[in-house]
């Protein structure tokens, strides 16, 4: 059974909390209707991703659900990814209010999260999974995209990212 790869997307792939652009990042403005969002990505993620997706089933774990497909994947290359739903975003007194809806949606397989709201708590919870946190000021590096691969060859070998919580 192939690892799943659970994707939020503010954060790990629009680092929201840059200061300006970081290297190798681009500015991007999606309208949808009235709305209109201004996000940050790096196409190279795009490359990764469709690289690691060789390895993975690729999921959206993101808030903007559906809308990842819509908006976001196709500026990435990515092809149109399941996507978990989240019913209720009431925040928790520990941990992150995505993962019950997490649990259920990925039952006994096994899977790597990369989010930059999860840490010990989440660990703690899944113990075989690999819980990625990423910093929502520079997100996703190289370094998590190494360890990602890594952990894939041998599932379970990494429960932690150290210097990332």
């Amino acid at each position: 059974m192939r690892p799943l790869l659970l994707l939020d997307f503010d954060g790990p792939l629009n680092p929201h909390r840059a200061e300006g652009v970081p290297p190798g990042y681009e500015r991007h403005e999606i309208t949808e209707g009235v709305k209109t969002w201004r996000i940050l990505l790096n196409p190279l993620h795009g490359v990764e991703l469709n690289a690691l997706a060789d390895s993975f089933d690729l999921v959206w774990a993101s808030s903007w659900e559906h809308g990842a497909n819509r908006l976001l994947g196709p500026l990435l290359g990515l092809p149109e990814l399941p996507t978990i739903l989240w019913p209720d975003r009431t925040p928790v007194r520990r941990g992150s209010w995505k993962a019950p809806y997490v649990a259920d949606w990925v039952g006994d397989r096994p899977f790597a999260w990369v989010d930059d709201e999860v840490g010990d708590v989440e660990r703690d919870r899944f113990p075989e999974a690999l819980i990625l946190p990423v910093d929502a000021r520079g997100g996703l590096t190289d370094r998590h995209f190494g360890v990602l691969r890594e952990w894939v060859r041998k599932p379970f070998a990494y429960k932690a990212f150290p210097g990332d919580s």
